[in-house]
């Protein structure tokens, strides 16, 4: 008898605990969401789940081609937005500039839909394609200034290495130096090297972010001279001296290529202009005289 009221105890004390620890979980679940839902705002608990999921169903909908363009230049331009949040972007820019034409437009016009039909697919598109074209923009930016300091970042290499440095605390030297893409893209090789990849690996990364031939063929240099055992600053002096050759060709053949640039603002831009400025009196003068 002792025994069984021993137990009938036990067990109105466990359920009674459980219940107050289920109690305590269901509040602090609570007091936490309570927390999360004040923290975070309207948009990143509710609006953003659902158009990334919308983006998601986009996506596969749209061309390969096109999503790794996307991709591509989302990567050479070091941004911060995942291909989705991108996504996301260009179909907001290309629905909501063309439902909005779309409202103006029938109340503007009486709910006659030929014109609006004419006009919203335009404006779809333009808001289409023109996040793409301003991403393409900043990434051939960001290509042509890693491009303009890849010469000097060499010769500072080269005289790293040559001065006695390994190659990675040249690489190091380099990235504390210089600035902007060069610098950070180096960085990153450093730390991408540093996580547990090889330095081929890591020189391969670097070489498939920036997407540049004259990065290639430096990268691909460095890692042959490594496996044959070459020296490194001669392949490097080497580089930087074609890289300044290549560069040079390149301002010569765009200076070439201005002149013909230049033919369509000069003729429909500038020349029409200074007709007006230099025959307009003349031609005034000539009426004039002619009337009288």
């Amino acid at each position: 008898m002792l025994i069984f009221g021993s137990l009938a105890l036990f067990g109105l004390w466990y359920a009674r605990s459980k219940n107050v620890m289920e109690d305590r979980v269901r509040a602090l679940s609570a007091q936490r969401r309570a927390l999360v839902e004040q923290e975070d705002p309207f948009t990143q608990r509710v609006m953003f789940p659902a158009v990334h999921g919308l983006t998601t169903r986009i996506v596969d909908l749209l061309p390969t081609s096109l999503i790794s363009r996307a991709r591509k230049w989302l990567m050479i331009s070091d941004s911060s937005l995942s291909l989705s949040n991108f996504l996301a972007i260009v179909l907001v820019t290309s629905t909501l500039p063309a439902a909005l034409l779309f409202v103006a437009m029938m109340a503007g016009t009486g709910g006659q839909p030929g014109r609006v039909l004419m006009l919203v697919p335009a404006a779809a598109l333009m808001g289409f394609a023109a996040p793409l074209m301003i991403l393409r923009r900043r990434a051939k930016n960001r290509q042509n200034a890693f491009w303009k300091a890849l010469p000097d970042s060499l010769d500072l290499l080269t005289t790293c290495v040559e001065a006695g440095l390994s190659l990675d605390f040249a690489f190091q030297r380099v990235a504390e130096r210089q600035k902007g893409p060069v610098g950070i893209e180096i960085g990153k090789m450093l730390r991408e090297k540093a996580l547990g990849q090889t330095r081929k690996e890591a020189l391969t990364g670097m070489a498939e972010r920036i997407d540049i031939p004259d990065v290639n063929v430096f990268v691909n240099s460095i890692i042959q001279a490594e496996t044959l055992g070459t020296s490194v600053a001669l392949v490097l002096r080497t580089q930087a001296r074609q890289l300044r050759m290549r560069r040079r060709q390149r301002a010569e053949q765009m200076a070439r290529q201005a002149a013909p640039k230049m033919v369509f603002p000069l003729v429909f831009c500038i020349l029409p202009s200074l007709f007006i400025v230099v025959l307009g009196p003349i031609v005034i003068n000539a009426l004039e005289q002619f009337s009288g």
